[in-house]
């Protein structure tokens, strides 16, 4: 089969259609696309070629850069060209070079996509060769059948009708049709992860099986129609439910491994990888309240008397303050709070969230508001009580009780506003408001 008829065949299958009507493809100079934009420059209406230099490779970098511009001029398709300092940018962010690459290729692409609603979607060369290598990248690092099943020939406004044609498809179509290419010096780098599956793990394996990248394309399609049919139900458990930030235990416990899994990739926005989800999946089964995991990227996974949640790690650590409390408005900066002590003036875009009313008879000295500690207790129908374990029976989530203001005198904590309250210190001479953002109401 011809890579006219195996572009062809994909287009009709993952219904890429709009293509023809405008597209921005991403064009490197290399042999992919450069086949890419020779097939597409007669077919599709508006076409912008971008070319996006990294500024790893020097004059080479450069060299693809001119040669790609020449090529549109030569076709007489529009061509723009970005460069990105991808190194500066992978060490600032920590991140790989090609993680960094991909992640700024997509920025550029998605923008100007925004900006020129004559262009419908974004064209890539990914070929069936780089779908096989994926694969097995995915497969050393542990991904689920989300990660194995490959890239997507459609994903979002992406189209790559080259998903089915293999290196050989695209060389042959070069030397038939007189296509000129440049080479990446960097493609023959076995330090990258990538290049080393490329030219050592695939060749190795196709000596046990030569149509390695056929079998890989079909594992790809296989698992993405399960992932299909997986979404559907997904989609119609997330429906029926309502489920938004967070996922009902009873229910949860109640879901196949599989459903359950594909559930909480989706809480988490498929930010986590497998072996993550697993470790979420057997905390609820385990349906212990309290427990919690602290996961990739910031994430912790939280079981609550009743549900399940992911929320920002940075929200259960506490952040050491302490301040004297003066009649008026007083903002806790550390927790973006504000404490409204005997006044009625309210922070604008600031919600009232609790609201105490206590005497001067009892305190000691002057009041001041500090954050929640370990140990900290209260005194409450003369006995001393743990703080912990009255947030805990009153059922207030973790994620709330680090961020929860604390006041206090000589004598210590004299109220926990909406928790608890001191005794002998119960009247009717002092008011004291929380005002927390309103988004924070919603959590």
């Amino acid at each position: 089969m011809h890579l006219d008829t195996k572009i062809g065949k994909a287009i009709e299958v993952y219904k890429m259609e709009e293509l023809y009507q405008g597209a921005i493809i991403g064009f490197s100079g290399g042999a992919d696309s450069s086949a890419l934009l020779h097939y597409l420059k007669d077919k599709t209406k508006n076409l912008l070629c971008v070319h996006i230099n990294h500024l790893i490779r020097g004059e080479e970098a450069l060299r693809d850069e001119y040669f790609c511009k020449s090529v549109c001029e030569k076709y007489g398709v529009k061509f723009a060209s970005f460069r990105v300092d991808i190194p500066s940018l992978a060490k600032e962010r920590r991140k790989g070079i090609e993680e960094t690459a991909r992640e700024e290729r997509y920025r550029i692409f998605n923008g100007l996509l925004k900006q020129h609603p004559e262009y419908k979607c974004i064209v890539t060369a990914h070929t069936a060769c780089d779908n096989a290598e994926t694969i097995l990248f995915n497969l050393t690092r542990g991904s689920g059948a989300n990660g194995i099943s490959g890239i997507r020939p459609v994903m979002g406004s992406i189209r790559r009708p080259l998903i089915y044609a293999t290196r050989e498809d695209i060389l042959e179509y070069c030397e038939k049709n007189g296509i000129d290419f440049v080479n990446d010096s960097t493609n023959k780098d076995t330090d990258y992860t990538r290049n080393y599956i490329r030219h050592t793990i695939i060749p190795g394996l196709e000596k046990i099986n030569p149509n390695l990248v056929d079998a890989c394309t079909r594992l790809s399609e296989t698992l993405r129609e399960d992932r299909e049919y997986f979404d559907k139900i997904v989609n119609e458990l997330f429906e029926k439910e309502a489920i938004e930030d967070k996922l009902g235990l009873d229910l949860a416990k109640g879901l196949d491994t599989p459903i359950l899994s594909r559930v909480l990739i989706r809480l988490c926005g498929d930010k986590l990888d497998y072996k993550s989800i697993q470790g979420c999946v057997k905390l609820i089964k385990q349906g212990s309240t309290g427990k919690l995991i602290n996961l990739a990227h910031g994430i912790t996974f939280k079981i609550e008397r009743d549900y399940a949640q992911f929320i920002s790690t940075s929200d259960l650590e506490s952040i050491e303050y302490k301040y004297s409390l003066s009649k008026g408005l007083n903002y806790i900066a550390e927790i973006d709070t504000y404490l409204a002590l005997d006044t009625s003036e309210a922070p604008a875009g600031y919600v009232e969230s609790s609201r105490n009313i206590f005497t001067k008879e009892g305190l000691t000295g002057d009041l001041y508001v500090r954050n929640k500690e370990d140990g900290d207790t209260i005194i409450q129908g003369k006995m001393t009580k743990k703080l912990k374990r009255i947030m805990t029976d009153k059922h207030i989530p973790s994620h709330l009780r680090a961020k929860m203001p604390i006041v206090c005198d000589e004598n210590g904590i004299v109220v926990v506003p909406g928790v608890a309250i001191r005794d002998g210190v119960k009247g009717a001479d002092i008011t004291l408001k929380v005002y927390i953002k309103q988004q924070d109401v919603e959590k």
